[in-house]
């Protein structure tokens, strides 16, 4: 019968979580904690974040772990889940002597002392700390010495069902941001609270909104150069940020104070603007709906059509916005306005604004040219 692992530590209690602060080898750490794949649900933003983990974080933290010794870390944060771990409370520690009668003795340390035995079939995976454990797992590969040693585990119990995922995704995006600046890509992911991010995430996710997915999103940051993508999935989020603070009539560095679970009907709103405009652009439509390459409208000959191109994008959202709160259109005669116009980089609209025809690439959007274009499409 394969013997428990058995980690010493301390239980405590808070808000909805109970915590085990465990000490573990840095061996098993290594071995037995992995990265948060289970909290991904979109594939390619996964692959992002485990490229972001790849770079030279994790060797300059293996070379310290292994250089330094006055090497030091706080704790990891990981979630368990399957598997069959047991907590064995130790008792019997009531200071029962003369002198302890003067101690003030809690209830609450009678009964946090123990320890967490695991059968190694548990899943762990880091909340905090994933470039820490890329750079123990890579120390761990180049040398032994250090597998002894002790890091601070907190371990939460995780639920792998879709309230557990949002719960210990909302933990996730909670503990990095409040520790270092969390990538858009990251927050695009994982950040159940982000009102943009979670409209971002259930337009490519759900069935409810056809028109975007995976195949057709560009999962990097800058320019879009697949041939497949109509624009890229931060350029969609910093739209809809737009949206959002809009609909809600807030700025966009308000809108950490709102919550998706508390708007959930702003999506509405944000999917009903991406849906009329697909359905009023030929172009988007035939890239969503009828397997048309999306390369096919972006070249780098003419520039080809505006919302082939993130900056496209920002325009267009930008000029909708501003029909609708300086010219008062509707949504509706917001977006027919300006469909109906030549999209074209290289057409009389766009040229030399937000496309150079001599130097046959991309401007940077001046806010005259921004204001020519917005008083072209209001008339």
């Amino acid at each position: 019968m394969k013997k428990r692992l058995v980690l010493p530590c301390l239980r405590g209690y808070l808000g909805s979580w109970t915590t085990y602060t465990c000490m573990m080898r840095l061996k098993d750490a290594a071995k037995l904690i992995g990265f948060a794949h289970e909290l991904h649900r979109i594939e390619k933003l996964s692959d992002n974040i485990q490229r972001e983990l790849g770079k030279g974080r994790p060797a300059e933290i293996a070379e310290y772990l292994l250089q330094d010794d006055d090497r030091f870390f706080n704790s990891l944060v990981v979630a368990v889940y399957d598997g069959d771990p047991n907590w064995h409370e130790v008792g019997g520690f009531t200071p029962n002597t003369e002198e302890a009668a003067l101690l003030n003795f809690p209830e609450y340390a009678q009964n946090c002392l123990g320890f967490l035995s695991i059968n190694g079939e548990e899943k762990l995976f880091a909340l905090d700390g994933q470039h820490r454990l890329a750079g123990i797992k890579a120390a761990i590969e180049k040398s032994d010495e250090i597998g002894d040693e002790l890091i601070n585990v907190i371990i939460v119990a995780h639920k792998n069902t879709p309230a557990g995922i949002v719960k210990s995704r909302r933990l996730f995006t909670t503990l990095n941001k409040k520790a270092k600046l969390v990538s858009k890509d990251t927050i695009i992911a994982l950040d159940e609270d982000d009102i943009s991010a979670c409209i971002t995430r259930k337009l490519i996710e759900s069935s409810d909104f056809e028109y975007f997915n995976e195949d057709i999103i560009s999962f990097n940051t800058g320019p879009v150069r697949d041939k497949t993508s109509i624009t890229s999935i931060v350029n969609i989020y910093d739209n809809v940020q737009k949206l959002v603070a809009f609909k809600l009539g807030v700025k966009e560095s308000d809108l950490e104070r709102y919550r998706y679970r508390d708007n959930e009907a702003v999506y509405e709103f944000v999917s009903c603007f991406f849906r009329r405009t697909f359905e009023g652009c030929p172009e988007l439509l035939s890239v969503a709906m009828n397997g048309v390459e999306a390369g096919y409208y972006r070249n780098s000959d003419t520039g080809g059509h505006l919302l082939f191109r993130p900056i496209g994008w920002d325009v267009y959202t930008d000029v909708y916005l501003f029909l609708v709160i300086n010219c008062h259109f509707t949504s509706e005669q917001a977006i027919h306005s300006i469909l109906k116009k030549d999209l074209n980089l290289s057409g009389d609209l766009l040229i030399n604004k937000v496309w150079s025809k001599a130097q046959k690439k991309i401007l940077k959007v001046s806010a005259k040219s921004m204001k020519a274009i917005m008083k072209a499409v209001a008339k």
